[in-house]
């Protein structure tokens, strides 16, 4: 077993780093190690670093719209704390109860609502790191435009751990919303709501967030086996009464049905993929992206490949739900061979042994070893971890 190191303060992080670092131990790097079943699996370690006990709330300023946490902190609680103020962090990550801000930094993960606000790098305004040597290193800053050159911060978002231990992290927040409605429009055919997406993201009001499942994904989120979108209105009482209008007229023109929806199914939403996981401990979730315009075309090989879909229905990003590897290993191959961004991003660690969970090449993989090699040259952090490549 390997031993488990649990700093408190970010001294002791910095001293265990130069301590395995110096003694050449790999080690495996997580907050509350909610997040395992995303990115690659790590290879056996010699010291597990848990970043879950530096959980401070160092600055938090309302009027600013501006807060600093330690990695540590739970994502539930600084959402609680956001809330006394009622403003917001609106990252929406999965396993939101259990998951820390490091881990989502590390993992970058975001949930519907970043259609409106975006993802972590939009919201992450400094951040400190600490590398193997033991160095302590700052980026950015308390403000909300920050210019002051290379922000060396964004390269630990979605770097899982492999780089360096994220130690604090400065974001700016956001007013929670006044008030929001949600709405799914149903149709048994894809046609009938690719239509009404078109007419929706053609309108003049924006839903704050707007995802598709398809009838192999919707029963988890509590909608019948229909292919269903999901749109969220938000803004003031009388503009959600509007929304509530043009979705109807959209729906007439589309031939689909619309109807108002529990804003509870968000969360079910954001949890899908780890729940699909924990209910098909043989599946796998596939991440894919595109331009929006090839929405359609990610569906039909979703659908000719036994997979279900959950995406964002405004950029065409999201997950394709595998039952089993063959089905993985199927979807894998048609979406690369038709120039999709494609990545099997979680599943059992026999499956992802099985398969090439990322298709990075080239120059972006030669470019990510260099700076790997900067960052960790004897491969000490988290080796594996991202996606089997780094």
């Amino acid at each position: 077993m390997p031993e488990s190191l649990a700093p408190s303060t970010v001294e002791e992080l910095q001293e265990s780093l130069r301590t395995c670092g110096d003694a050449e131990r790999s080690i495996e790097v997580g907050g509350s190690f909610s997040k395992r079943w995303l990115g690659g699996p790590v290879a056996p370690p010699q010291r597990r670093l848990a970043t879950s006990g530096l959980d401070r709330l160092l600055a938090y300023e309302p009027a600013d719209l501006t807060v600093s946490v330690e990695a540590g902190m739970r994502y539930a609680e600084l959402s609680r704390l956001l809330a006394e103020n009622n403003q917001c962090l609106p990252l929406d990550p999965p396993c939101a109860d259990a998951a820390t801000i490091g881990g989502i930094l590390a993992s970058n993960t975001s949930g519907p609502r970043r259609r409106r606000y975006g993802t972590a790098r939009d919201m992450t305004i400094g951040m400190r790191f600490a590398t193997l040597e033991g160095r302590l290193v700052s980026s950015g800053g308390m403000v909300v435009k920050n210019v002051t050159g290379l922000d060396m911060g964004k390269l630990m978002i979605g770097s899982f751990g492999t780089l360096a231990v994220i130690a604090s992290a400065n974001f700016k927040v956001f007013p929670r919303l006044e008030s929001s409605e949600t709405f799914v429009f149903r149709s048994g055919s894809a046609e009938g709501i690719l239509a009404v997406r078109r007419l929706v993201l053609g309108g003049v009001l924006q839903p704050t967030a707007i995802d598709w499942l398809d009838p192999r994904a919707a029963p988890a989120v509590g909608v019948d086996g229909s292919h269903a979108l999901l749109a969220e209105a938000a803004g003031s009482r009388a503009a959600a009464r509007r929304f509530g209008a043009a979705f109807e007229d959209f729906a007439a023109q589309a031939g689909v049905e619309v109807d108002p929806a529990d804003a509870q199914v968000w969360e079910r939403v954001r949890e899908c993929v780890p729940q699909w996981l924990a209910a098909r401990p043989d599946g796998a979730a596939i991440r894919v992206s595109a331009v929006p315009t090839r929405f359609g075309e990610a569906l039909a090989i979703a659908d000719a490949c036994g997979c279900g879909a959950v995406l964002r229905a405004g950029n065409a990003a999201g997950h394709l739900l595998a039952p089993d590897p063959d089905s993985a290993r199927r979807v894998l191959a048609a979406l690369r061979a038709a120039n999709f961004r494609a990545t099997l991003e979680a599943a059992s660690d026999d499956v992802k042994a099985s398969l090439a969970q990322w298709d990075a090449a080239g120059s972006e993989l030669e470019l990510m070893q260099r700076i790997k090699a900067d960052f960790d040259p004897l491969q000490l952090l988290n080796r594996g971890r991202l996606y089997g490549v780094i």
